[in-house]
Order: C-alpha cells, then sequence, then structure tokens
C-alpha cells in the first residue's frame, strides 16, 4: 500500500495533526467483515461476505444495482444488523450499537434529506449539534469542512437551491463534521456531470491524505480505478474478486490480445494470416486489410514474442505490434460471467 502523505502542517488544524499522530498505523486492519450474511425472508442479499480494508486505504466497492453494495455498508454503519457473520470497524462490532462507533465513522448516503429553508452554513450547524459538537466550536468546525469540500462559497445558499454537484459537496461537508477516522460513501458520483464527478474525485484523494480510511462505493469503474488503492467486485450478493486493480486485473486477463500491422500488399498480408491461422497456441485470428488482431491462449508474453520472431523471419515487414490494454470495464465483464464459481480473492 503506499504511504500516506502529510500535506504542510500549516494546512492543518491543530486536531487534525493530533489525530494523525494518534491513528492507525498504515496497513493496520480498520475494516473487517467475516462470512457477512444478510437474508430478506428467503431473499438473500448478502452471502458470505469477507474483506479487509487497512488504514489510509481507498477501497472501491463495485458492482451493479442491487449487486449488495449499499447492505454491506448498512451493517457497516449500523443502520442494518446481519442475519450472520461479523463486521468489525476498528475492532468494534459494527452491529453493537456503540457511541464510540458512530464517532469514528462518516457515512454519506447516495441520497440525503437537505432539509429546505435552511442555508447551507444552517444546514452544517444542525448536523454539528447532532454531533455535539459545543457551540463555540461550530464556526470553526464549519469553516473546516467547507475549506476541505471546497464550497466556501456556497455557505449562504440556501439547500434547495443547490445543483446536484454542490449538494454532494454540502453533503460530504456534513459527513466530516465530527472529523471521522472511516469515511463511507455510497455512489457519491451518481448522476453528476462531468467536471463535477472529477471534483468528487479529487476530493476523494484530498481525503486519503488526511489520513482517513475511505470506502467508496459506485458503478462507474474507470473511477474507481484511478482513485482506489484496493478494489472489490460484488454482484448479487458475492464478492467476486478483490484485490489492487493490478492484481485483479491480471488474475482474470486470461489471454492477451494483440494487434498488428505489416507493410506490403494482399498478398503479404495473406502469408501473414496464414502464419498466425497456423498457430495453436493463437486464437479469434482477425485481419481487416493489413491489420490484424488475435489471442494468445497460453497467457504467455514470450509466445508473443515468438509471433513477431516468426514474421521477421518469414521477410514480412512489421509496422507495428502491440498488446490490446485491459480496462477495468473488461474485468468486470470476465468476473461477473464468471458468477457461479468459487470465489475468488486476490492478496
Amino acid at each position: 500500500m503506499n504511504k500516506v502523505e502529510k500535506p504542510p502542517r500549516r494546512e492543518r488544524p491543530r486536531d487534525e495533526v493530533a489525530e494523525a499522530a494518534s491513528g492507525d498505523a498504515p496497513g493496520a486492519v480498520v475494516i473487517a467483515v467475516e462470512g457477512l450474511w444478510k437474508d430478506y425472508g428467503k431473499f438473500t442479499a448478502l452471502k458470505d461476505l469477507n474483506l479487509e480494508i487497512g488504514a489510509g486505504e481507498i477501497f472501491g466497492f463495485i458492482g451493479p444495482n442491487g449487486a449488495g453494495k449499499s447492505t454491506t455498508i448498512k451493517i457497516l454503519t449500523g443502520l442494518l444488523k446481519p442475519s450472520r457473520g461479523k463486521a468489525e470497524i476498528n475492532g468494534m462490532d459494527c452491529a453493537s450499537g456503540s457511541k464510540e462507533l458512530r464517532y469514528q465513522v462518516g457515512y454519506m448516503p447516495d441520497n440525503f434529506g437537505v432539509y429546505e429553508g435552511l442555508k447551507v452554513w444552517e444546514y452544517l450547524d444542525f448536523f454539528c449539534a447532532a454531533y455535539r459538537i459545543p457551540k463555540q466550536q461550530r464556526a470553526e468546525t464549519i469553516e473546516r469542512v467547507l475549506t476541505v469540500t471546497a464550497s466556501q462559497r456556497i455557505k449562504d445558499f440556501y439547500m434547495e437551491a443547490l445543483s446536484k454537484g454542490m449538494k454532494q459537496k454540502a453533503g460530504l461537508a456534513k459527513t466530516l463534521l465530527h472529523d471521522p477516522k472511516v469515511v463511507i460513501l455510497d455512489e457519491p458520483s451518481s448522476g453528476l456531470d462531468p467536471r463535477a464527478r472529477i471534483e468528487m474525485r479529487e476530493l476523494i484523494k484530498s481525503l486519503k491524505l488526511m489520513g482517513k480510511t475511505v470506502m467508496v462505493s459506485s458503478h462507474l469503474l474507470s473511477e474507481l480505478a484511478e482513485i482506489s488503492d484496493k478494489i472489490g467486485i460484488i454482484e448479487k450478493g458475492v464478492l467476486l474478486a478483490s484485490g489492487t486493480v493490478d492484481q485483479v486485473m491480471n488474475t482474470f486477463r486470461q489471454e492477451l490480445v494483440y494487434e498488428l500491422e505489416v507493410v506490403g500488399d494482399t498478398v503479404r498480408a495473406e502469408k501473414a494470416l496464414r502464419l498466425l491461422e497456423e498457430k495453436k497456441f493463437l486464437s479469434h485470428v482477425e485481419r481487416i486489410g493489413a491489420m490484424f488482431s488475435f489471442k494468445i491462449d497460453s497467457g504467455r508474453e514470450a509466445d508473443a514474442v515468438k509471433i513477431l520472431a516468426i514474421l521477421v523471419q518469414n521477410k514480412l515487414a512489421v509496422k507495428s505490434f502491440r498488446p490490446v490494454e485491459t480496462d477495468l470495464e473488461d474485468v468486470f465483464m470476465a468476473v461477473t460471467q464468471q458468477h457461479g464459481n468459487e470465489n475468488v480473492q486476490v492478496e
């Protein structure tokens, strides 16, 4: 895991500096889920879920609507009790109703009330009172969270007048009022325009720099790949894969796909096609003009080198030869297509 960076001391309030000094050590397990099940009558929403999230990590929780993401998050935040299994945050049982646990966790649901008729600062002041933050500290606390979320300019706006992106910023500011060690965000970028999504992504990255452990759920796969230290892919209540982005991608990239282009006329292109089709470790050989694509079923990059050598030995000039990059969407499709197989944990 990457080492958590610390911003310059002058940019951090004193209470954050003190917490960073006494917080969880990098690599320590903060969120631990073991054998978690959730049943609603005959319907099972979670099936034997197991995962660990380390201190200071951003964990991306990926899955389609109805996959079990929100159910998992509600159990972690104490809003639901599991049918079986255990979920802990910093060693505290999430089902215990512990007041201490509630103060360590900040939760932003995918939909939250905006309390019409209140300005943003009034909305935040209301929740300061709910968190029992002393009156004399509230103005400073509100200013802190508005600064962290780059929301100072909307301080005097009415909540109902805010755009979707601004509402999400206000919601995140509310989530940070009590300075939680763990921040859980359920679909924070859903419904946002491209600019607002970029801003939300940068805000999530800033939480990591503050030393917080972040769990963020989304179906926007590419965005989670950019910001997450680790990801988990869930579908129909089953965690199908977990690990770093590279680990998950490498595990499920069963075949290497290459593209190449030869120099010359149709005769040379047809000769290249015959050579490729003769190789038993290749499949899905396709040709468009002088361009070719094929899969290396062995998954060995050494076989790609062999192909290039064979073409050169047969006096075929190769203009380009490159692997086709696999992205997180490809991995998601590969993993979910294998749903029904034994769960895969990438460590």
